[in-house]
């Protein structure tokens, strides 16, 4: 008869029925609970990081027949799945400080990088303490723990409502300060754009009469003509560019 393997993140004196024994993979795997013969294993997951690239720590709680409880990797049982919830708590009150703190798009992108794997875990953790206080239902530590979960899963949710409303927030105010900018440097092209069409015709002039034997050019009808040309094509060019403009 084949002996069930042990699994690495079990404690080796941790003598768990073989219907549990069997349900459970080579890694912890998603937040849950197992309840066979007796027996009641939470399989939670350590405060999640940005960092740890969606690999999850498990932190194992197991309630025996007899109501005794451990815990791993932490020892204390019940009060090891206290100081689990404390762990989360302090988390979210750093998320809210960063919240607080942020000030442009890329802090808040960093905070909803925090945020949303936190908030995934703590809602799957209130759903296993919901499943527990189901199973058992004379168990009346796991009353306040759940409630404990419930609040720390409506805080989450809140900081990362905040952290959104942020974001939208603050990429609104870059685009209009973005389309600010483009405003202004449109009005300095406006203004150096009728500054040329000013000045068009005054260079010709300037150029007509710094011409050699300047008699002779001013007694010349084509010369004058010239003149013209230059000055009618210059205020073509002003009304051109300033059409329609403020």
């Amino acid at each position: 008869m084949n002996q069930t393997p042990r699994r690495v993140y079990l404690p080796k004196n941790w003598e768990l029925p073989a219907a549990i024994l069997n349900r459970l993979g080579p890694e912890p795997g998603r937040q849950r609970l197992m309840d066979e013969d007796g027996h009641l294993l939470l399989i939670l997951h350590q405060v999640p990081q940005a960092s740890d690239d969606e690999v999850r720590t498990a932190a194992l709680f197991w309630r025996q027949p007899d109501g005794t409880w451990k815990s791993t990797p932490q020892p204390g049982g019940l009060s090891a799945l206290e100081e689990h919830l404390k762990a989360y708590r302090e988390k979210i009150h750093h998320l809210d400080a960063m919240v607080e703190k942020a000030a442009n798009p890329t802090d808040y992108f960093e905070v909803m990088q925090e945020v949303q794997p936190v908030l995934r875990a703590t809602r799957h953790q209130l759903e296993v303490l919901q499943a527990a206080r189901q199973a058992r239902k004379d168990e009346a530590a796991l009353i306040g723990l759940r409630d404990s979960a419930a609040v720390l899963e409506r805080a989450i949710d809140l900081a990362a409502g905040d952290a959104k409303a942020g974001m939208d927030f603050s990429l609104a105010k870059s685009a209009q300060e973005q389309s600010q900018a483009a405003h202004r440097s449109n009005v300095e092209a406006r203004r150096l754009n009728r500054l040329v069409a000013f000045f068009f015709p005054l260079a010709t002039l300037v150029s007509f009469f710094s011409m050699e034997n300047t008699g002779q050019v001013l007694g010349s009808p084509m010369s004058w003509g010239v003149v013209a040309a230059g000055v009618l094509f210059g205020c073509f060019v002003l009304v051109a560019v300033t059409r329609g403009k403020g």
